[in-house]
């Protein structure tokens, strides 16, 4: 069995090396994992950390280290998740960094991603969760800040079809040529935070069930000051979605600096009529961690 000194061994990758003894017990808990046999519960983080550390850019090790922590790693997990499920770290583990490579690889993932012909710059388990959410609320009318190509409000446009309800009011500050055309999809060229966007908005919106999607300009600051300008908006029991949470180390893009996350959290501080619905990220992989806020109360 590896000796208690190997938690410490194991955290000392993130500066840069494992030593070879290190290394050889790694193997040795490798090994072992395989046969089924028991791991100490404390080696769990410390291979976790590991392997953390080998997939992170920028961290050399020695060639014979990498292998020897990404089998120790698949060791952790079980063949059969819904019957025995990994540890939330190990878990988590997984998630991350698959989201890190989905998201770093986005000429050929998220920026390829088209509907219907037009580009779509969303992570396709997310439009799948649009496609739940529009008809579980039946919405009068969708809201959405940063229309860029049209992908978007076009793939919206078509699932209210199939509901036979519901209209697109789609705002951006950059006029596209070419986005589709269709009869829900009303395109605003201005700022979503103009005061008169808003209550253009709010004119539309009336009595409806009304949905706000915002993914425009991601800085903290502006889309804190969507959520303030939309949140009456919204209308309860429906959402309103902050996109691209995952930046700024979310756990994507980490030199981003302040963006949705951190406004979901200020906003959520001084706003109690709306809840983090964390079921609507049970696919694991969301691009909007955090991000589907629920309205509770008026």
């Amino acid at each position: 069995m590896p000796s208690p000194s190997l938690p410490q061994r194991l955290r000392r990758v993130a500066g840069a090396q494992l030593d070879n003894l290190a290394v050889r017990r790694l193997r040795t808990l490798a090994e072992r994992l395989a046969t089924a046999q028991p791991v100490p519960a404390e080696l769990v983080p410390a291979v976790v950390d590991a392997f953390g550390a080998v997939a992170a850019d920028g961290v050399r090790l020695p060639a014979q280290a990498e292998p020897a922590v990404l089998r120790a790693f698949e060791g952790l997990w079980d063949r059969d998740f819904e019957a025995r499920p990994p540890t939330p770290a190990v878990r988590d583990t997984i998630v991350r960094q698959f989201h890190r490579l989905y998201y770093h690889s986005y000429a050929q993932t998220w920026k390829d991603t088209v509907y219907r012909g037009v580009t779509i710059w969303k992570c396709p388990l997310d439009l799948w969760l649009y496609q739940e959410m529009l008809h579980d609320l039946r919405p009068d009318l969708i809201v959405e800040t940063g229309t860029a190509f049209g992908g978007s409000a076009y793939y919206l446009a078509n699932l209210c079809d199939t509901l036979d309800t519901g209209r697109i009011i789609t705002i951006d500050v950059e006029p596209q040529p070419n986005r589709p055309e269709h009869p829900r999809i009303s395109y605003v060229t201005a700022s979503s935070t103009d005061p008169a966007v808003v209550e253009q908005v709010r004119s539309a919106a009336g009595d409806g069930t009304v949905l706000v999607i915002l993914d425009s300009d991601h800085s903290k600051g502006h889309v804190l000051d969507e959520l303030r300008a939309y949140a009456d908006i919204v209308s309860v029991g429906s959402y309103v979605v902050v996109e691209d949470t995952n930046v700024n180390g979310h756990p994507a893009y980490p030199e981003f600096g302040p963006g949705p996350m951190e406004a979901v959290d200020a906003f959520l501080a001084e706003d109690d009529r709306f809840v983090i619905d964390e079921g609507r990220e049970k696919f694991f992989m969301t691009f909007n961690p955090r991000g589907y806020l629920k309205k509770i109360k008026a």
